[in-house]
């Protein structure tokens, strides 16, 4: 018996459902009519092209477009004035693993807290396939080409002391920034 039901029922329920698809069809439609009756806007204009200027490519002085950059080299160039004369550097210290990138190919990509709550940086240099792609920094570390101290780390910035030559052999502190790169899609 109730296997005679079923098919009375599927029926039933279908029945139903087809009479509310035409009130949302009538509704369909009338919206249809309304916006084929209101006056056409006329497209945004395109904006002006930005003319294309080329660039000579000098083989002989210019990097390969198809290389990744290198780290960069800087020739420490030594004050002939006492270190007690005015500000220097520490020189004798051990570089760290950052130090050989300019800030410009630096880029911050977050922070976290270890087990112990220190709070750490990820610095992405931008080089693909390198073993040192990724670092992690945290106060204390030195960054960039002008001997760059680490003093600071907030979820949006790192702040960064550099020593700034001066042209005389000399030089003076510069604060400085590394803001959180914030992009749509992760840079690879």
């Amino acid at each position: 018996m109730k296997v005679k039901l079923l098919p009375v029922v599927i029926l039933s329920v279908s029945a139903m459902m087809l009479a509310g698809c035409e009130a949302v069809d009538a509704n369909l439609q009338e919206y249809v009519r309304n916006s084929l009756n209101q006056p056409t806007q006329p497209p945004e204009p395109l904006p002006e092209p930005v003319k294309f200027e080329a660039m000579p490519f000098e083989p002989q002085t210019d990097r390969s477009p198809f290389s990744l950059p290198k780290p960069e080299n800087i020739v420490v160039q030594h004050s002939s004035k006492k270190s007690s004369d005015c500000l220097q550097p520490d020189t004798t210290r051990p570089k760290d693993l950052l130090e050989q990138f300019s800030l410009d190919n630096l880029s911050m990509r977050g922070t976290f807290r270890d087990g112990a709550g220190k709070l750490w940086a990820l610095i992405n240099t931008g080089g693909s396939g390198s073993n040192i792609e990724h670092q992690k920094v945290s106060v204390g570390n030195y960054i960039g080409l002008n001997y760059g101290k680490i003093t600071a780390i907030t979820p949006n910035a790192i702040e960064i002391e550099e020593y700034i030559g001066k042209g005389d052999g000399c030089y003076e502190l510069k604060p400085t920034q590394l803001e959180l790169s914030v992009s749509s899609s992760y840079d690879k």
